[in-house]
């Protein structure tokens, strides 16, 4: 719903349904020091980070500031934290298996956020309020003319107020091919590149420092920030690479230390009982300044600590089963059924795929169907073999069809190797079961392809296939070149050797440039897996034959 026309404090003490003497109180007339309770906790670091929370009654009104305008803003799909759905493992997700993993830090992130930019920010479309209101918001928002870090308004408005450093960010990485996100005040930067970009980062001559390039430095000053080169790290895949506290080098998963923490507590609770492990637990924490009420407990602390495993690794992972398990003995309360999650476990579909590019499709295409209410009681689970190829995955299917599987396991196979569509494919269907829980799956075709071999990038349409790039690189088909590796339509475009796969990707060659204009299947997958514009409004309506079977082969399994 638009936001009607705003001009005096009386409208907007209207549209925010509270009394004006109420909003003139909290924005003009209470001292900062009687509207905020400062307390300190603790960095990573070591050292202190304030935070100011507000009172409840002006707490009321910046929820209410939050609950009336939030509606009028679509963040960019880069952007993660404080936004319903994109937490830090979505965060994580989009840096999964990169080279390069970089992270910059903005300096005094919320300090930079001033009274003045907030008025300005409400002042502007979508909100179009008068000066006099704009101020009265900022007013209610900031603490001696900056943003508090405690409020409950203050992420929104940084999410707003950075919208525009987004799209520059965004441009700056799509340019030097890398992907870019934003997690509140970090900024990552991943690529699957040999080298990492001098323009955005690079390790000093002794490799001790990551300098931050200059364009990525002016990037981020222009927008009114200022990176903090002291918490900027530059990983490559030989090292652990971590994404919001997710080690993301292979998939997402949590630090070794932090399963070592949730061991040694439990330990801790099992050999000398609660009370003793808490006080020891109490001792290495620091709660200086913090409210009596606000200190945390061991046992909860302890329960937060195992539910976030539970959401990085999934319900069905082991260690998470065996450490749940354990505190489900030590406290009765904890929302923990381990039948349940055996039974969550056999109602998995375990899909195993020929490689990192399947997968990338298959689950955003899964992902956007359940967005759309399809396929609720379909619960996937992606792998891929440690080798990729067919003749891998045919080996894998073997292997685990030797001895019973917990749950129901598909291997997919393409639709382009005449010799594995027979042996991995049923007589009169496209699948066929290996017993002990196994089968095998071959490509189904969409509606749209009539041709008879097909891989995973023939469930786009040719429009999302084919569409180049920001970069202008492109796919291309086998069938767009001659006997002669020569385009057919476009006569100074020729393949540098013959092509053998049904889609190419690489070595077509511009003469004019002499550069090769095709995009790499990997980039490919990777920019629809990351919504990267253009490829963030593709169709996946060429995946719901490969669901729908896959849905099949799950109903005869339970039957």
């Amino acid at each position: 719903m638009a936001i009607p026309p705003i001009v005096t404090l009386q409208d907007l003490a209207n549209y925010l349904s509270i009394k004006r003497g109420k909003l003139a109180y909290y924005a003009y007339y209470i001292k900062p020091a009687d509207a905020y309770n400062t307390f300190a906790i603790k960095k990573r670091s070591g050292k202190d980070r304030s935070i100011d929370a507000p009172i409840k009654g002006l707490k009321d009104i910046q929820k209410l500031v939050y609950e009336n305008f939030s509606g009028e803003i679509e963040f960019r799909k880069c952007a993660f934290g404080y936004i319903p759905g994109r937490g830090i493992l979505q965060n994580s997700e989009r840096h999964v298996r990169q080279r390069w993993v970089l992270r910059v830090d903005l300096k005094d992130f919320f300090p930079s956020v001033t009274a003045v930019r907030v008025a300005g920010m409400f002042s502007s479309q979508p909100f179009n309020l008068s000066y006099k209101t704009a101020r009265a918001l900022a007013l209610i928002a900031t603490k001696h003319g900056t943003l508090p870090q405690g409020s409950p308004l203050s992420p929104w408005i940084t999410n707003v107020i950075c919208r525009g450093l987004d799209y520059n960010l965004q441009k700056l990485a799509s340019r030097y091919k890398c992907y870019y996100s934003r997690y509140a005040d970090d900024l990552y930067f991943s690529t699957s590149n040999s080298l990492f970009p001098l323009a955005l980062a690079h390790k000093s001559e002794n490799d001790s420092n990551v300098i931050i390039g200059e364009e990525l430095k002016a990037v981020i000053l222009t927008a009114g920030f200022t990176p903090n080169e002291e918490k900027t790290s530059l990983r490559p895949t030989s090292q652990r690479q971590m994404v919001t506290g997710i080690v993301i080098n292979s998939k997402p998963n949590v630090p070794k230390e932090f399963i070592k923490q949730i061991r040694a507590a439990l330990y801790a609770w099992e050999n000398h009982g609660l009370v003793a492990a808490e006080e020891h637990w109490a001792k290495k924490s620091d709660f200086r300044n913090r409210f009596e009420k606000a200190k945390p407990r061991f046992r909860w602390v302890l329960r937060g600590k195992i539910n976030h495993l539970r959401h990085i690794k999934g319900e069905s992972d082991p260690v998470f089963l065996k450490l749940a398990t354990r505190l489900k003995k030590l406290d009765p309360t904890y929302s923990f059924d381990p039948k349940l999650s055996a039974q969550s476990i056999t109602q998995e579909v375990c899909l195993f795929v020929e490689g990192i590019t399947d997968r990338k499709h298959i689950e955003t295409a899964f992902k956007d169907a359940q967005n759309r209410g399809l396929y609720g009681d379909l619960n996937l689970k992606f792998n891929e073999p440690k080798e990729n190829g067919s003749s891998n995955l045919q080996k894998l299917c073997h292997n685990l069809s030797a001895t019973p599987q917990r749950c129901l396991t598909i291997c997919l196979f393409d639709r382009d190797e005449p010799s594995y569509i027979k042996s991995m494919g049923g007589s009169s269907s496209d699948y066929l079961d290996h017993n002990n829980n196994v089968y095998s799956l071959i490509l189904p075709y969409p509606k749209f392809r009539a041709e008879p071999d097909i891989c995973i990038e023939h469930l786009y349409e040719d429009k999302d296939l084919f569409m180049p790039d920001s970069k202008g690189r492109r796919l291309f088909s086998r069938d767009e070149f001659d006997k002669h590796s020569c385009h057919i339509k476009e006569p100074n475009v020729f393949i540098k050797l013959p092509a053998k796969s049904l889609i190419v990707d690489s070595n077509v060659i511009d003469i004019s440039t002499k550069e090769s204009i095709a995009l790499s299947k990997n980039d490919f997958a990777s920019q629809i897996y990351t919504a990267t514009p253009p490829f963030d409004n593709v169709s996946f309506s060429g995946f719901i034959p490969l669901f729908d079977k896959i849905q099949e082969i799950k109903n005869l399994f339970i039957r």
